[in-house]
């Protein structure tokens, strides 16, 4: 019988066969340089798939086979050996048997804390201890609360107006300015759509950039800063690491789409508050925020998400509000060598600035007002998958990840 019949016969991927072949767990004759499966071959085979249903490794099966080959189990002490085999696998099979009857009841356990609803957690506003932090980005005047809906520590719905005619509104806890969203290239991602099917090693990296940035803010910042995160509809640092606030810290979250900041913020009081968050939707270089107030940014891919709108570099949009020598902690995505990439990334983001992901000019920019003290290079993926998020990203260009902590430069009056 040829290896086609064997594998149409027994339905067997001739892969395996050959597999089996190679390592000599079957040796079937060869006749005008092809193999032919006897009848001894095909009884070989056949008890190799009836020790396969009983769970043996090849290992043991390739040493069944062989002393099989050796004597056929006509002597005492292969028969003694074949008993000791089967003996050792009832007992194997016996203790992988409890492993997996505890595993199922565990897996039990949790899908039934899984299917529990989740507690509601605590409803939470603009807190009224982050207010003194708000101004009138037009005349930096006050900016005054009407017809509010609150409590002791948060607004839930209130209208901010200024004398010189700026209004905005909280809404649901979230301060919403009037400048939303035109862009045709962009929408909420309230379900991480982005990047939900984003490759394994590709989040390798992420993870290093993560260590790397735990580290440095670990080391370098004490409790008490406030800390600004904008653009997290591409991606949110504090909300997978929301154990490095502290209960005297403030966090500010800006980004263009309420939608996307009412997902997160209810995925932040479940977990429970790890400190006062000011929500902040708005879709201007003029946030709603007094100068000077910000002790540190947190700027994980916020750049290059940026840079697909803007031709600016995002971390100078910030300098008004830092405080001097605001500290900065980020990862920038950078191409080496991906041209190709980047014309998809063009065409598909007709609004992109050519020089995102261009890590030359991401440096020349800082220096304009930041210092760069540290950086390093996690490593590079050849592959990002197919995804929205990183969906131009060619295979077999290197897209590298890049941490950095910097500071602002002595601002010269």
């Amino acid at each position: 019988m040829r290896i086609g019949q064997v594998v149409r016969r027994y339905n067997i991927p001739v892969n395996t066969l050959y597999f089996y072949i190679n390592n000599g767990l079957l040796v079937p004759p060869r006749r005008n340089g092809q193999y032919v499966f006897d009848q001894h071959t095909l009884e070989e085979l056949e008890w190799l798939l009836e020790l396969k249903k009983l769970e043996f490794p090849l290992k043991t099966i390739h040493r069944l086979l062989s002393l099989r080959r050796i004597s056929n189990f006509c002597s005492e002490e292969d028969q003694e050996e074949l008993r000791a085999i089967f003996q050792d696998q009832a007992e194997e099979l016996k203790r992988r048997e409890a492993q997996i009857s505890a595993a199922r009841q565990r897996v039990g356990r949790k899908l039934f804390e899984l299917e529990r609803r989740p507690a509601a957690g605590t409803r939470t506003g603009v807190p009224v201890n982050m207010l003194h932090l708000l101004c009138c980005p037009n005349c930096k005047g006050e900016l005054m609360l009407e017809n509010a809906s609150m409590s002791q520590k948060y607004v839930f719905q209130a209208a901010l107006r200024c004398g010189c005619g700026y209004s905005a509104a909280i809404r649901d806890g979230i301060l919403q300015t009037k400048n939303v969203n035109t862009s045709l290239y962009d929408k909420p991602d309230t379900t991480r759509e982005l990047y939900r099917d984003l490759p394994s090693m590709t989040l390798s990296l992420y993870e290093r950039s993560y260590h790397w940035l735990e580290d440095h803010i670990r080391n370098r910042v004490p409790h008490g800063r406030v800390w600004l995160e904008g653009y997290v509809n591409a991606w949110f640092f504090f909300h997978n690491h929301l154990e490095l606030l502290d209960r005297s810290d403030c966090l500010i979250v800006i980004d263009k789409f309420p939608e996307t900041l009412l997902a997160y913020k209810a995925v932040i009081e479940r977990q429970g508050m790890p400190c006062d968050i000011l929500y902040i939707s708005d879709c201007s270089p003029l946030p709603p925020l007094r100068e000077g107030v910000v002790d540190c940014v947190m700027d994980f891919f916020a750049v290059n998400e940026h840079n697909f709108y803007h031709a600016d570099l995002y971390l100078n949009q910030l300098v008004p509000y830092l405080k001097r020598e605001c500290e900065l902690f980020g990862v920038y995505f950078f191409f080496r060598n991906g041209g190709v990439s980047m014309r998809k990334l063009l065409a598909d983001y007709p609004e992109s600035s050519p020089n995102n992901f261009n890590v030359r000019w991401f440096f020349r920019e800082m220096e304009r007002n930041f210092r760069v003290i540290e950086t390093a290079d996690c490593g590079f993926s050849l592959n990002s998958g197919d995804n929205l998020g990183l969906g131009f990203h060619i295979p077999g260009e290197e897209l590298h990840l890049q941490p950095y902590y910097a500071r602002q430069k002595e601002r010269i009056p």
